[in-house]
């Protein structure tokens, strides 16, 4: 008897591939159209062959992981090292300034790097035509916060926040005249570069903070760190890609108007996503003090190290090829899948083995002063996990030509994460707002994968089961580790406390998963060989 019902879930697999297949394509169509007319721009070196591409692609993982390890090596000692020798204030009027010119760079690169990134076809024209706006935008947003910052800083009510504003906003126009190289840089999947820039800038800026804290400049010591960073990397991108873009606007913004449409939801998306992520220091700036915003901030900042770092790496990887493989459903959705599994490894591991040690590592790393940062650090380290796949989710929808998906979620977390921080900091300060983070983003993340799953025709199952064994494996971990506190803190001091509970975490999740699937745990180790030991095989690729 034919098998009718295999034949017909074949069919169904066969009619959703070619439905993704068109959609895709229509998304980008004007994308595709503008770039054809370039017909007299010389092939970039995105047009390799698809082996040529995963072998790129790999390499670029693998420098653009390796810099973050590296990265990761720097920032977490330095940033200990700065946290003992200055004070929770410092932290506060730092965190203040870096919001709102975070908030005012957005407006700084109006999306256009990532179409530069984007476009199949690339004219120098359009490149130098990029650069007069982004460096023009700049020193416009400059000359706007020199004006502004002491109305900013009265808003804050912290006086000694103008001048901090005022000289932390000279990154600015560091990071405007490296912004089209790095959009260079990323297009041909120079990620060796661009890994080797953050690495040496990070280093420099870390070194320069820890000597100005050293000598007790205080809240100068971190503004002139960040500066230097800036600085240090701008000029190596700059170097790397072979001299500065030169702005060029003889033809107005001709050159480019294939560009606007697709950084229009680019720019809306990053508005969106700072605001979201960055809405809870504004708002606890504004009802709270400068010292306890210094210890909010610095929960965050751990909490969101590991985060931030991986997603950077991640982001800067699968942006460019998954954008060359969207017209592949079947490779595309395999690539997904494994990221998709590996971020969650990493991020249940990582983030959940960090709010389960909260308290001993405070007390013990950063001392007793930064004490009030202890709940903040363990709620925010519980929603990093998924933080992270909800912001993949987002590079997934761009690349598959429906940024729109990314943009109604953050939307609605730009609607109601203000409310559950306003309700949350009125209730218990810092701690409730810290809390309402867990509240809000697990039903952000049901919206996300919802409206991932109907961009590329899968099932929410199938997503699901992607991360369950690692969320099953973080769950046990933090749960055996709350039972080591329990047992042991009254006998052991908090050095070996601290000690014995990352033991027993990381050997509580690795054999939850050796446990449950060992697949997984190999594929893991898998790509990590990969990444580590490059070779000259056409066959490396993203997917497995």
């Amino acid at each position: 008897m034919p098998n009718t019902e295999g034949d017909a879930t074949d069919l169904d697999a066969a009619q959703r591939d070619r439905q993704f297949r068109k959609q895709m394509t229509q998304n980008l169509k004007a994308l595709r159209d503008s770039s054809a007319a370039d017909s007299a721009v010389a092939p970039d070196r995105e047009t390799s062959p698809p082996a040529s591409l995963k072998k790129r692609a790999l390499s670029g993982m693998r420098w653009t992981i390796s810099s973050r390890v590296l990265v990761q090596l720097i920032t977490w000692p330095s940033t200990i090292i700065v946290m003992r020798l200055v004070n929770p204030r410092d932290y506060g009027l730092v965190a203040m300034s870096t919001v709102v010119i975070g908030f005012v760079s957005l407006f700084g690169e109006p999306g256009l790097a990532a179409g530069l990134v984007q476009t199949r076809a690339l004219r120098e024209e359009t490149s130098r035509a990029a650069s007069a706006v982004i460096i023009l935008l700049n020193l416009i947003l400059f000359a706007g916060l020199e004006v502004a910052a002491s109305g900013l800083a009265a808003w804050f009510r912290e006086p000694e926040l103008t001048f901090v504003i005022r000289v932390a906003s000279l990154s600015l126009l560091m990071t405007a005249i490296a912004t089209v190289p790095q959009a260079h840089l990323d297009r041909n999947l120079c990620f060796r570069e661009t890994a080797l820039a953050l690495v040496a800038g990070n280093l420099v800026g870390s070194l320069t903070t820890i000597a100005l804290a050293l000598l007790g400049f205080g809240v100068w010591a971190l503004v002139f760190g960040t500066l230097v960073l800036s600085g240090v990397r701008s000029m190596l991108m700059i170097g790397y890609h072979g001299g500065l873009v030169w702005p060029d606007l003889s033809r107005g913004l001709q050159p480019l108007r294939h560009l606007l449409h697709f950084s229009a939801h680019v720019i809306s998306i990053r508005i969106l996503w700072y605001w979201a992520t960055n809405v809870d220091l504004i708002i606890l700036g504004r009802l709270t003090h400068s010292a306890a915003i210094g210890s909010y901030s610095v929960g965050a900042n751990l909490a969101a190290i590991p985060g931030d770092k991986a997603m950077e790496a991640v982001n800067r990887v699968s942006f460019p090829t998954l954008s060359r493989l969207h017209t592949e459903p079947a490779q595309f959705n395999a690539a997904y899948e494994r990221i998709l599994r590996m971020l969650a490894l990493y991020g249940f591991l990582v983030a959940w083995g960090m709010a389960a040690v909260a308290p001993e590592f405070v007390h013990v790393v950063l001392s007793d002063k930064w004490h009030l940062a202890v709940v903040p650090l363990a709620m925010l380290s519980i929603v990093a996990p998924i933080r992270m796949l909800t912001a993949f989710q987002a590079t997934v929808n761009t690349t598959a030509g429906v940024p729109q998906a990314a943009t109604t979620v953050l939307t609605l977390t730009s609607l109601l994460l203000p409310v559950g921080i306003v309700i949350g900091a009125r209730v218990n300060g810092i701690n409730g707002a810290a809390i309402s983070w867990v509240v809000i983003c697990p039903l952000l993340f049901l919206l996300s994968t919802f409206l991932t799953c109907r961009v590329t025709h899968r099932s929410m199952r199938q997503n699901f089961r992607q991360i369950l064994i690692p969320f099953i494996a973080g769950s046990c971990m933090v749960a055996v580790t709350c039972l080591v506190r329990v047992v042991l803190s009254v006998y052991l001091p908090a050095v070996v406390l601290l000690c014995l509970e990352l033991v027993a975490a990381a050997c509580t999740f690795f054999g939850t998963v050796k446990l449950l699937d060992s697949a997984l745990l190999s594929d893991a180790f898998k790509l990590s060989r990969e990444l580590l030991r490059p070779r000259n095989t056409a066959t490396e690729e993203l997917a497995p």
